[in-house]
């Protein structure tokens, strides 16, 4: 029963991961290319949404279940706060990119526009609110993922530095 409920949590982050990134990108390089940003566009707000929406499900889980054990054993005070911090932050800053996101096409009416494959107005949608916030999330993400990723391979380098009757069985299989 718990392995199935790890699978479908580690399934769950990998599906986040993938519309992350598709979203980050799509985002970036529609304000880049402005020849293709109308396509860029729509493929930012669907992968966008899909993340955003599959964050607030799993900040739903990690509330209602409560945080899952630390895989990677003994570790300092220090290392265990910031750690948690970082899972912290990586779940809800998708959802503020998502509320962020949508307020920007409520308060500007783009999303018809965006969805047709017409370019909105880049003054209309920087005179939105949430978009600064938009921005500013966005990069916070972009760092929090990329020191997220650095310490998974920190972590599994450490792990195969450790002599063979020190990684449990279950890391040999």
């Amino acid at each position: 029963m718990m392995v199935r409920a790890v699978s479908k949590t580690r399934t769950l982050h990998w599906l986040i991961a993938v519309f992350v990134a598709l979203a980050l990108a799509t985002g970036y390089m529609a304000q880049q290319i402005p020849s293709m940003s109308g396509e860029f566009l729509r493929i930012h707000l669907a992968a966008g949404l899909l993340a955003g929406l599959l964050s607030l499900m799993r900040l739903a889980v990690w509330l209602v279940a409560g945080g899952q054990a630390s895989t990677i054993g003994h570790q300092s005070k220090g290392i265990d706060w910031a750690g948690k911090m970082v899972h912290g932050f990586l779940r809800v800053l998708p959802v503020i990119l998502l509320v962020s996101g949508v307020g920007i096409l409520v308060l500007t009416g783009a999303a018809p526009e965006i969805l047709s494959g017409n370019v909105p107005d880049p003054d209309l949608l920087a005179q939105a609110p949430p978009q600064s916030l938009h921005h500013r999330a966005a990069f916070a993400f972009c760092v929090l993922i990329m020191g997220h990723v650095a310490a998974a391979l920190w972590h599994r380098l450490s792990r195969q530095g450790r002599k063979p009757e020190q990684v449990p069985q279950s890391a040999i299989s």
